[in-house]
């Protein structure tokens, strides 16, 4: 299970990165998201959604000493930011609304960090 998620956290890490890399450089080109990029981050989300189970369970099954609200928090938020920066982006078809989508993105990979941080004190 640990292996599971840790190797998830990594391919969403990445999946991160490529998305990162993408939105730069259609903030460069001054374009919305198209919709290749907005698959990649369903494809995201799908993962995050995932994450979400699989980090529950790991914590049911041996997250003695873990804050559950907490760490369950991290891992709910986590799976928010995409869908907002999502959302404000397409009301926003500017590059600013490009920029918060690239923001939100970029959060994931810091709630990775927060959530491994939280399990470290606890497990």
């Amino acid at each position: 299970m640990e292996q599971a998620f840790d190797y998830l956290q990594l391919a969403l890490g990445v999946l991160c990165a490529v998305a990162s890399v993408w939105l730069v450089v259609q903030l460069v080109r001054d374009r919305p998201p198209g919709n290749r990029l907005t698959d990649l981050l369903g494809l995201l989300e799908v993962g995050l959604l995932v994450l979400a189970v699989l980090g529950v369970v790991r914590l049911v099954t041996g997250g003695d000493g873990v804050p559950a609200w907490e760490y369950v928090g991290y891992l709910l938020a986590t799976l928010l930011f995409v869908p907002a920066g999502l959302v404000w982006s397409a009301g926003d078809r500017s590059r600013g609304g490009t920029a918060v989508l690239l923001v939100a993105v970029l959060l994931v990979p810091f709630m990775f960090v927060r959530l491994a941080q939280i399990w470290a004190t606890g497990g």
